[in-house]
């Protein structure tokens, strides 16, 4: 298989899938407004369609969350197969440097096997965004009961096996897997990992690769681990990590993922597996019907964004996928490909102006105490663009954003995290932005981060008389913590 190997398209009824129920599974998202970056169907191995939302490209680099849980597994799995690990190998036997004096039972007794299927001795994740080792953090607090017993989703277990499969190869998490792996794939070279404060990959959240590097990987996980007549992973392996081999009903959420757990592997309905990350960065794999299907997105503020993602999939689409080839059918392609070609993330809802806006444009307000520090702030209006000027902890600031559509901009705070944890970086991540007037008094602003992070910031300003009010909320993981709150104050006169 060439390393340049690419994805091969076709049209879907060629495949066995209706145009016009893909058609309606996009359109469905979209009317719950769900922030997605790109779409994926593939039957058979060929791409029956997918959709880019800008500014996001089949082959631009994207931030993979959890799904690089998965990645994990597999280099744990092809570890196995040379012999360089067993499963049931006891886990402190890897890191004995960072052991305490007294290891408890617990600890002792957990197995590589234990930490892949969620199922470690611990009640909550060992590490946090200050800690400065995660290995380390991981054998160095109060477990709470016998690994490999129940399911607890812990990023930190993940963590620890990352740090396994480095220190057993002597090289980071994507390079040990690219030569007898992902080079033959045809992975992308630029893909890369977020590092860890001590060093080494998060495999547990970091991997940034692109939409069709994540559909080859799935396809991989569908044929169990087959690839062009070569089995790069063992196909006893990827029986196990794809089965349902520990009950996750208690503490998953998500209703559409409580059908048990693999290797760093979700079961879903319709016999199917995934992997998934915050966001809705899933793939999912469904062997009965030679399909996959994936996304990838921002749907954190959307609590239920996986579950209507997967639901309107089993609903919209899957019924209706035949195993035969279907009759062409001319206009319904002709309208899924002018939406694909179209796709556009829409804008806040809402009106363009306010019948008082004289009064509320390019006036400054002084801001009474308030959780994000900040004293002063003015909206200033000019047609289809506007922005939010004001004053913080870490000074003047201006967040532009569109009327009626989005603009683009670098966020205004340059001390978040960059490639690596605790290392911050000395630019604002990237974003776009819209905002509406809901009424004439009040104004909504949705800014969307879209860097190697991604984040929702949604802020609400109601003016009365001489008074603001404004609230701020932000749902990302360890960045915008000061854009979280209340506030209110006074025209400055």
């Amino acid at each position: 298989m060439s390393v340049k190997f690419q994805l091969k398209s076709n049209i879907p009824e060629n495949l066995g899938i209706p145009s016009d129920k893909i058609l309606n599974y996009i359109e469905h998202l979209e009317r719950h407004r769900l922030c997605l970056h790109s779409f994926m169907i593939l039957r058979h191995g060929e791409i029956a369609a997918e959709g880019y939302y800008p500014p996001f490209t089949a082959n631009r680099n994207h931030r993979m969350y959890s799904t690089s849980k998965t990645y994990v597994a597999i280099a744990i799995g092809m570890l196995a197969d040379e012999g360089k690990i067993k499963l049931n190998d006891k886990i402190i036997d890897y890191f004995p440097e960072h052991l305490p004096a007294n290891v408890n039972p617990y600890l002792a007794d957990a197995t590589i096997r234990d930490l892949l299927m969620m199922s470690t001795p611990y009640t909550y994740g060992t590490y946090g965004r200050d800690d400065k080792d995660w290995v380390w953090t991981f054998l160095n607090r109060e477990p709470s009961h016998p690994g490999g017993t129940i399911f607890q989703y812990d990023t930190s277990g993940t963590v620890y096996l990352n740090g396994i499969v480095e220190k057993v190869s002597g090289t980071n998490l994507l390079d040990y897997m690219r030569p007898k792996l992902l080079d033959k794939i045809g992975f992308s070279k630029d893909a890369w990992c977020v590092e860890r404060p001590e060093g080494g990959s998060w495999g547990g959240s970091g991997v940034e690769c692109s939409t069709h590097d994540m559909a080859k990987f799935a396809l991989l996980l569908l044929n169990k681990g087959r690839w062009n007549g070569e089995q790069l992973v063992s196909e006893a392996f990827m029986n196990e990590a794809t089965s349902a081999l520990i009950d996750n009903r208690i503490s998953t959420s998500d209703p559409e993922l409580q059908f048990g757990y693999g290797y760093q592997i979700w079961r879903t309905r319709n016999n199917g597996y995934a992997t998934v990350g915050m966001g809705s960065q899933m793939s999912v794999c469904v062997p009965d019907k030679d399909l996959v299907f994936l996304t990838t997105g921002d749907t954190q503020i959307i609590g239920y964004g996986n579950n209507l993602i997967l639901d309107t999939f089993w609903t919209e689409v899957y019924p209706y996928i035949s195993d035969e080839k279907l009759p062409e059918n001319n206009c319904a392609y002709e309208k899924l490909s002018n939406k694909l070609k179209n796709l556009k993330f829409l804008p806040v809802e809402g009106n363009l102006t306010s019948n008082k806006l004289n009064l509320y444009n390019g006036k400054k307000y002084i801001l009474n105490p308030n959780p994000m520090k900040i004293s002063e702030i003015t909206f200033n209006f000019n047609g289809e663009k506007a922005s939010m000027d004001y004053i913080n902890a870490t000074g003047a600031h201006t967040i532009n954003f569109g009327i009626g559509d989005y603009v683009y901009g670098e966020f205004p705070e340059n001390h978040y995290f960059g490639r690596k944890i605790g290392v911050k970086q000395t630019k604002g991540y990237d974003y776009k932005a819209s905002g509406a007037w809901f009424n004439d008094d009040n104004l909504m602003i949705y800014l969307y981060v879209i860097d190697d992070y991604f984040g929702t910031l949604k802020i609400s300003v109601s003016f009365k008389d001489k008074q603001i009010s404004m609230m701020m909320n932000k749902v990302a993981e360890w960045f915008l913590d000061e854009y979280q709150g209340f506030a209110a104050g006074y025209l400055a006169e």
